[in-house]
């Protein structure tokens, strides 16, 4: 049923460098292992996301709690600037990083994606707590927060710089709480933008996956779905939403999945440039079959010819760990069987759980994907695999295609992957997770940055 590439409890074909530790000065260069980047020296900081602009600098989103490591800590949203060769432009906002505290004293605020507009603006989207009288603490909106070249407020934007997509009232259902939630955020060629979320779905008590398109000075594009909005509903279940791809002829593939009656399935949804279903893909545009029998979930899909490849983990039964997860589906919106095995590509690192981010194409049709894996039960090292075109193992990146990262904690991800416009390297953030001792109130995690040669 699948391609497992596995070590056992064996993993010592796994490439590991240590991160090298930088407290903000941002000169040293990236290129030969991962460095750790300390935006706040004793708050937790951590990059979600990441993109390049033509010139080949590459900026990463995140979040960042000044001198906190409380649950309650005060989050606010973080662009960093790095140059083509890796070092921290320190002439970006303040020594580098640009800043912006959306919903100021909570600690809801979550930066996943980032772009840069044709003008040098840097915009940023994110989750954000619904702020207003006597709202639930749970409650969440959308936000996109732009800056200028420079890394300063974009006062031209929206209001005071930030564009809020209230799109639905959030809702107490059983023990959870449905709201609006950000995951994905891409750019048109013309500078519009477009979010990938999820809203409680009208009169209802689940979320549907949705997708926002705006102008490129953040107004709702009435042209798109439905006043700029296109919902999905797949299966009356609960949406998790991650990264959206723009095509060639305007039409938008999603990611996600569900967890439909116990089994998680991965979902792929596809859009016409209008924001309508495209009913030439899947049933009624939706990918959501059971994959593998417990657990299959997609992150990220791009396309490969006129197929697209997901980046995921799953499980085929609870006695199972979790591995790595690719699939291939086809552009009619169907598994893919040429794909690993039986399309299905699934890595493991040595028998214990593991969780691939995103993923990224590279010459030649082979994949390259990056999240984190567990050399033990209590341990989580960053992660980069490459697949070849057909979903095996590329053995010319690594003997079994899969190299490993200790950044210095216990809980070590890979979060985003972009390629550089020159195709000559990759841009991979995440963060160093050091977990929390009993005891302890000092440990914060720290942001990782890697500019991969490919």
């Amino acid at each position: 049923m699948f391609l497992l590439l596995s070590a056992g409890c064996n993993f010592s074909e796994a490439t590991t460098d240590a991160g090298l530790v930088d407290g903000g000065g941002g000169d040293a260069s990236v290129t030969e292992a991962p460095r750790v980047v300390a935006v706040s020296a004793t708050g937790h900081d951590r990059f979600y996301g990441v993109t390049f602009d033509p010139a080949g600098n590459f900026y990463a989103v995140g979040v960042v709690s000044e001198s906190n490591v409380a649950a309650t800590a005060d989050f606010e949203t973080v662009v960093a600037k790095f140059t083509p060769t890796g070092a921290l432009d320190t002439t970006f906002g303040a020594g580098g990083y640009a800043r912006r505290n959306v919903a100021v004293g909570l600690n809801g605020e979550v930066a996943r994606g980032v772009v840069v507009q044709s003008t040098g603006k840097v915009v940023a989207v994110a989750t954000i707590e619904h702020v207003a009288a006597g709202a639930d603490a749970r409650d969440r909106d959308i936000a996109l927060v732009r800056f200028n070249t420079d890394g300063s407020r974009d006062t031209t934007f929206g209001a005071d710089g930030v564009v809020t997509l209230d799109l639905s009232d959030g809702m107490v259902v059983g023990t959870g709480y449905v709201a609006d939630a950000a995951w994905g955020l891409t750019a048109y060629a013309d500078d519009r933008l477009l979010v990938t979320g999820a809203q409680r779905r009208d009169g209802g008590t689940v979320a549907d996956f949705a997708v926002v398109r705006l102008t490129a000075d953040g107004a709702r594009d009435d042209s798109f779905g439905t006043r700029g909005v296109a919902t999905i509903n797949v299966n009356d279940r609960n949406a998790n939403p991650r990264t959206p791809t723009l095509l060639p002829d305007g039409g938008i593939v999603g990611s996600g999945y569900i967890d439909d009656g116990g089994v998680v399935k991965a979902v792929l949804f596809k859009l016409t440039a209008a924001g309508r279903p495209d009913a030439t893909f899947g049933t009624g545009g939706i990918f959501a079959p059971t994959v593998l029998a417990v657990t299959t979930e997609a992150y990220d899909a791009i396309p490969q010819g006129s197929s697209f490849v997901t980046a995921g983990y799953g499980r085929n039964a609870t006695t199972e760990s979790l591995d790595w997860v690719s699939l291939r589906v086809s552009g009619t919106g169907v598994l893919d069987p040429t794909w690993g095995t039986a399309g299905v590509a699934r890595i493991d690192l040595a028998r214990f759980n593991d969780n691939a981010r995103a993923l990224a194409a590279l010459p030649g049709n082979r994949i390259l994907m990056v999240g984190g894996g567990r050399p033990s039960e209590t341990n989580v090292d960053g992660m980069i695999g490459v697949l070849t075109a057909t979903g095996q193992a590329d053995t010319t990146f690594a003997p079994r295609g899969l190299r490993t990262y200790d950044f210095g904690g216990v809980s070590d991800f890979f979060w985003a992957v972009a390629v550089n416009p020159a195709r000559t390297h990759a841009a991979i953030v995440g963060a160093r997770g050091v977990g929390v001792a009993a005891g302890a109130t000092t440990a914060n995690d720290d942001s990782v940055v890697f500019l991969l040669p490919l």
